[in-house]
């Protein structure tokens, strides 16, 4: 396979080009007009005057235009910025300015930030829109139609980038804090697909029902790894409505399925649809963007009981996978966030990056062409991730004899308790593991005595009556007393990332803030 993310679609396109690349609410695009309207949005981009190494900005979600946007600008060797289509105007034009993206692609609704920004955003010079009729809203770049660009009869596949050179700056979800421009390659990304289209077994059979933000990096690379196989993208929706989702998983008869816990916990709240739906051609299943409970799989395993479930394992920085849990693996490794990939070694180090024996809790540090270039404009961040040992991914975890990994969180998340290090997924395991509990988080907070204290919210299920005394009992059935949340919180729902991560920052500040009905 070339060391070329673009060569993956031209492959895909010379092999079946009448194929189904992408089905979605506008219809159908096969794998040669997406080879072709990629090729001349490619050409459209150099007659503009971009070139190799200019950041182009892609906010655009659910429709195939992001994939001829993304491969468009692969071919062009320009650099593909993915960003949200949930945005506001101070992060947007944050991310333009920081990346100096010189073009933007975006849906008309999203065109109104960047009017009376032309001050602050120097080096932009072109807005591509999807909708003409907001052309007037976006103030004083260059505008262009992207119908447009890509309708001409010039094409380009090839400007000669690849290998490492830059191709996209992917923005951290920003659990925690504000995000980093993560640098990853040609051969990053290829690396990536070459691993998941191998232990995913995929082929142009599959066709993926995708409820991920395309910008985001474990959706972006379903894309990518579905492109690379000949295989179909069916973009279903949002898993706000479970049921709708159900549906269109049966309509298109799709055979797998990618997610974050959210994702799972959401469509297994619909019982009914479930119930009522005929989904025996669910081949796989996929989770990764935060540790799912043991609870939450098993219940998962109970609703898709044919399917190969693949607990998997990664980060922004590593283009996005590093470990997974083959399914044959899953009772005997059950909640383990898995072994490396093929092409990526892992171990477990200590400040000093000196490996650790089996057993003995450190960082996770892995090693891999997947592994990003760095942060963009950031060289004091890459010097403290991108060590002589590898990348120092911020994981806390141990490894068994075996080569699988046990995560306890993220080192900024380790709970302090009097000389007591806790990791909140272990008490977010218990809590799932409760009847009646949908979704949980766990966070420490200030503790007068203790220095630290656990606060846990709980959203309940439908229909569900919990309480104090019964969350704890079932915390204590799994935890020792020194691990059992001090606060209890009802809420109707968790803050998430775009990418499903419960943002942990957040239901800090809601304790300060005294959010929530204490139990």
């Amino acid at each position: 396979m070339a060391e070329k993310l673009h060569s993956l679609l031209t492959n895909s396109a010379e092999r079946t080009p009448d194929a189904a690349a992408f089905i979605g609410a506008a219809g159908t695009t096969s794998y040669a007009e997406l080879a072709r309207r990629s090729g001349r949005f490619a050409a459209g981009l150099r007659s503009i005057g971009l070139g190799r190494g200019d950041r182009v900005a892609v906010l655009i979600d659910g429709h195939v235009d992001y994939l001829v946007a993304y491969y468009g600008v692969a071919k062009a060797g320009c650099v593909v910025v993915p960003l949200s289509v949930e945005t506001r105007q101070k992060p947007l034009c944050h991310a333009l300015r920081h990346s100096g993206a010189r073009a933007v692609v975006l849906d008309g609704d999203n065109a109104r930030y960047l009017s009376g920004q032309a001050s602050s955003l120097p080096e932009l010079q072109h807005v591509v829109l999807r909708k003409p009729e907001a052309i007037e809203a976006a103030g004083h770049f260059a505008l262009l139609d992207l119908a447009e660009l890509h309708d001409g009869d010039v094409e380009l596949h090839d400007s000669g980038a690849g290998g490492n050179d830059l191709l996209s700056i992917v923005y951290t979800s920003g659990t925690t804090g504000d995000p980093k421009g993560v640098m990853l390659s040609h051969r990053n990304l290829v690396a990536n697909v070459r691993s998941i289209v191998s232990y995913l077994e995929l082929d142009a059979r599959h066709r993926v029902a995708m409820v991920l933000p395309f910008h985001y990096v474990y959706g972006n690379s379903v894309l990518h790894t579905h492109v690379a196989a000949g295989a179909s993208i069916v973009h279903i929706g949002d898993t706000m409505f479970p049921a709708a989702v159900i549906e269109a998983m049966q309509t298109h008869a799709c055979t797998g399925l990618s997610g974050v816990p959210a994702t799972f916990a959401r469509l297994l709240s619909a019982e009914k649809a479930l119930a009522n739906a005929d989904l025996g051609g669910i081949g796989y299943l996929t989770q990764a963007g935060a540790a799912m409970t043991p609870a939450l799989t098993q219940k998962l395993r109970a609703a898709f009981p044919r399917a190969r479930i693949f607990v998997m394992y990664g980060q922004t920085e590593a283009a996005a996978r590093l470990a997974y849990v083959p399914p044959e693996d899953l009772d005997r490794k059950l909640g383990s966030a898995g072994r490396a990939i093929p092409g990526v070694s892992l171990k477990i180090a200590d400040a000093q990056g000196r490996e650790l024996p089996h057993g003995a809790e450190g960082e996770v540090v892995a090693q891999g062409d997947n592994v990003m270039l760095g942060y963009w404009n950031d060289p004091e961040g890459t010097a403290r991730v991108l060590r002589p040992e590898g990348l120092r991914t911020g994981d806390v975890g141990h490894m068994d004899q075996d080569g699988f990994i046990y995560l306890v969180g993220r080192q900024s998340d380790i709970i302090k308790v009097g000389g007591h290090r806790i990791s909140p997924t272990e008490v977010e395991g218990a809590l799932a593991a409760i009847p009646g509990v949908r979704e949980c988080g766990v966070v420490g907070v200030p503790d007068a005595l203790m220095g630290q204290a656990i606060a846990a919210y709980v959203v309940p299920a439908e229909g569900a009556e919990l309480d104090r005394r019964k969350l704890l009992a079932g915390c204590f059935a799994e935890l020792p007393r020194f691990k059992l949340p001090q606060h209890l919180f009802i809420v109707d729902r968790l803050p998430h990332t775009q990418s499903g991560k419960v943002r942990r920052i957040e239901l800090r500040e809601w304790f300060e803030q005294n959010l929530g009905r204490k139990l």
